[in-house]
């Protein structure tokens, strides 16, 4: 039977990253206006490879086998290279609200592999959740229909970013058993640019003289907080929580973003937007309340 060390700094850790998670999506709307998509991938994942690289050396905590390299490389097509491909453009498509809200859906899906594989108990209560999660994008993504900067093709990307981010939550649980939160973080973002490093070669330069200082500043973000520590914060969590609690943290993400765009960026809070936000998250909450011990039990197991 799995036991988990919850304290302070686990729930500071998750707290952190969902923060600057919820703020991203703005920074990332306003830096892919001006700087072609791969470049902006490239170069946010380059900031955070090299500040990892060189705690990590420090450290001297950068070593791991061969076979957890490949495994390692492996799971790097699902993130960052295959989840941030579809929140980038999904988020340069759509309203960051919208991105963070069906971002939110993440805890669902991981419940529903977990489910495929014998992990977790079927119960009334987490299917509930998930038709009220999903109801409740749905009148998300109705909201946007009129609304100037949404539409059904950005939200749609977005899904599958939420793939890549379930499936590759359950994989790295194992994966944690051996190597260290710090070992992982980098070497997620180091085999990505093996990938954005060619695909970044091919998009035009020009952007290099009318970038602001505000969007050079926003791309540190990204690449400092966004990236290498909220990912670090993230792996770190998982060595203490299941990955069905881990994920459930997504759900104030959406929070986060709609009173961002609100209070920084003007945004207007219709009804049925407001209600959609509230409609998904209470359905993301409802997935995770009842036996939590049971499942972070079950998927440690696993």
């Amino acid at each position: 039977m799995a036991t988990y060390e919850r304290s302070a700094s686990v729930y500071l850790a998750l707290g952190f990253a969902m923060l600057v998670w919820g703020l991203s999506f703005l920074a990332i709307k306003d830096v892919v206006s001006q700087v072609p998509v791969f470049t902006l991938l490239f170069l946010r994942f380059s900031v955070a490879a090299l500040l990892l690289g060189v705690i990590g050396g420090a450290l001297r905590a950068l070593t791991v086998s061969r076979h957890d390299l490949v495994v390692l490389a492996g799971l790097a097509i699902l993130s960052p290279i295959g989840y941030f491909l579809f929140e980038t453009f999904g988020v340069s498509n759509t309203q960051p609200s919208h991105v963070s809200v069906i971002i939110a859906a993440i805890p669902t899906v991981v419940l529903l592999i977990a489910l495929g594989k014998h992990q977790e108990q079927a119960t009334w209560r987490k299917g509930m959740g998930l038709v009220v999660t999903y109801v409740g994008i749905l009148l998300l993504v109705v909201s946007g229909l009129r609304e100037p900067g949404a539409s059904w093709i950005g939200d749609t990307l977005v899904f599958g970013a939420v793939m890549c981010a379930a499936v590759r939550t359950v994989l790295i649980k194992d994966v944690l058993r051996r190597i260290t939160p710090l070992q992982l973080t980098f070497y997620q973002f180091l085999f990505s640019l093996a990938v954005f490093g060619p695909l970044a070669a091919t998009d035009s330069w020009s952007w290099v003289r009318t970038i602001t200082a505000m969007q050079v500043s926003e791309l540190l973000f990204l690449g400092v907080f966004c990236s290498a520590g909220a990912f670090l914060a993230l792996h770190y969590a998982l060595t203490r929580m299941s990955a069905t609690q881990v994920a459930a943290s997504t759900s104030f993400i959406p929070v986060i973003t709609l009173f961002a765009e609100v209070l920084l960026m003007g945004t207007s809070l219709s009804l049925l937007k407001g209600l959609g936000t509230a409609v998904a998250i209470a359905g993301v909450l409802l997935v995770q309340t009842g036996d939590v011990a049971h499942q972070g039990i079950m998927l440690e197991e696993g």
